[in-house]
């Protein structure tokens, strides 16, 4: 028990032990001073242990300089989430199309089609999951067969190929995608989930039934007589969109053989192939960017980087990154002779820009911050292990901007624990995602401006 708490016994214990007026009165009066001294704010305690010069006074600014520009980017694509099919015309980025390479298994291994198979139809369907952009628009499909064997071991970019046939099985196929059509009548199957299905040629339909039955004995020896596809989309004249496919979804997303038996035509029958995530495929995409606005060209292919300092653009899909770097953060702590600067908070503000806001082409839901190695490899900043409600870096619809807490970097950069190398800017899920964001830079003319909020303390060391 504390001494204060023991005040009101100890009173007690003198009146009960002593009865002199003299005695209570004494009590009375230490009980009195132990109270008061109680009341005391607790803002106000130790005060007068510190002097007024030693107070840490804290500062606010948001004027440190920025230097930053786009720049085209490479993306690793195999067996990413989703594969992307379709094209697009962005009045400011110009063309995008879309489209992947994917390996096939056979659903049931030993696949016998009888003595007389007669090919009735085979049909591409995929499982779409989401799309980017304006589904009105028709799109025109493309498959092409593999000459290639695509390798599990292999990492396939954004810019990769493989070698195809000349005969397009798509045939030119038009299509508007639905993302919002969940039942579909198929047959005599019901199926709940938007599709896109893409009719292919007899000619493959009757090179896979044909096939000698050890081809279909194992998935390996299967892609060795048929080693996949390559579909894709011709360009669009405006607007245009990319659909998001789930491949692995074998309920879903399968290469249909329709079949019968000669001699039982009323009897038709379907065998499925698969893509699994044992299988190898990859995202390719191919950029027209000549075709985008003319300060988004000055700036990403006439290389005049300066005009970054007004706009930034950021793409997806190995399209677009940013460089942003802040070239006197290492020089903050020059003058501080025997004090040390405290980085509180600092947070990078990446506002929209305004003007260049599509109803159609979307900000994208979270953007990614690394740190630039000297070999132009990245890193993770350490902001980012205190978790993403810290970190940040979502879009917020309501202020239509981006932010990043990057506290711990900036410390690190103005005691020169890690060379200040810049920062590299990108979309989230760049290769598996079908989206855009433009940025007001440090300079912008109109609007809210790209801006370093920092919060600090000067202390002694």
């Amino acid at each position: 028990m504390s001494y204060l708490t023991r005040i009101p016994q100890l009173i007690f214990d003198l009146m009960k032990t002593h009865h002199s007026t003299a005695l209570i009165g004494l009590a009375l009066m230490i009980g009195m001073l132990a109270f008061a001294s109680c009341k005391k704010s607790p803002e106000t305690i130790g005060n007068n242990l510190i002097s007024d010069d030693n107070y840490i006074a804290i500062y606010h600014t948001d004027t440190t300089e920025i230097i930053c520009h786009s720049f085209l980017d490479s993306v690793a694509t195999d067996n990413a989430i989703n594969a992307l099919l379709g094209a697009m015309h962005d009045p400011v980025f110009g063309n995008t199309e879309a489209g992947f390479y994917t390996q096939f298994r056979p659903s049931v291994a030993g696949q016998s089609f009888g003595s007389n198979p007669v090919v009735d139809s085979l049909v591409l369907q995929l499982c779409l999951i989401g799309y980017y952009g304006d589904t009105t628009m028709m799109q025109t499909a493309h498959a092409y067969e593999l000459t290639d064997t695509l390798s599990y071991e292999t990492t396939y970019y954004n810019h990769s190929t493989a070698a195809t046939g000349n005969v397009d099985h798509a045939n030119g196929y038009q299509f508007r995608p639905h993302p919002r059509t969940k039942v579909h009548i198929i047959g005599t199957d019901t199926i709940t989930q938007p599709i896109i299905r893409i009719p292919l040629s007899q000619e493959l339909g009757n090179y896979l039934v044909n096939l000698d039955t050890a081809a279909y004995s194992r998935p390996d020896l299967f892609k060795q007589y048929f080693k996949g596809l390559y579909v894709t989309c011709a360009p669009v004249g405006m607007n245009g969109a990319i659909s998001s496919i789930n491949l692995t979804n074998n309920t879903y997303t399968l290469l249909q053989l329709y079949y019968h038996n000669a001699a039982t035509p009323e009897k038709p029958k379907r065998y499925n192939f698969y893509v699994t995530s044992s299988d190898t495929y990859f995202n390719h995409f191919d950029h027209d960017y000549s075709q985008g606005s003319p300060e988004f060209v000055n700036q990403l292919l006439d290389d005049q980087t300066a005009l970054g300092q007004s706009t930034l653009y950021l793409q997806s899909m190995g399209g677009v990154k940013a460089k942003v770097l802040f070239p006197n953060i290492c020089h903050w702590a020059d003058t501080l002779e025997g004090c040390r600067l405290v980085v509180n908070e600092a947070k990078l503000v990446l506002p929209a820009s305004m003007t260049l806001m599509d109803s159609v082409y979307k900000a994208p839901s979270n953007l990614i911050l690394l740190g630039f190695n000297s070999d132009t490899t990245t890193y993770v900043l350490p902001d980012y292990f205190e978790g993403s409600g810290f970190y940040d870096g979502a879009y917020s619809s309501s202020k239509h901007s981006v932010s990043f807490r990057i506290t711990e970097y900036l410390q690190n950069m103005i005691m020169n624990k890690k060379e200040n190398l810049g920062l590299s800017l990108g979309i989230n899920g760049a290769a598996y995602n079908a989206t855009r964001y433009v940025i007001n830079g440090p300079e912008a003319t109109t609007g809210e401006k790209m801006r370093l909020e920092v919060t600090y303390s000067i202390v002694n060391e």
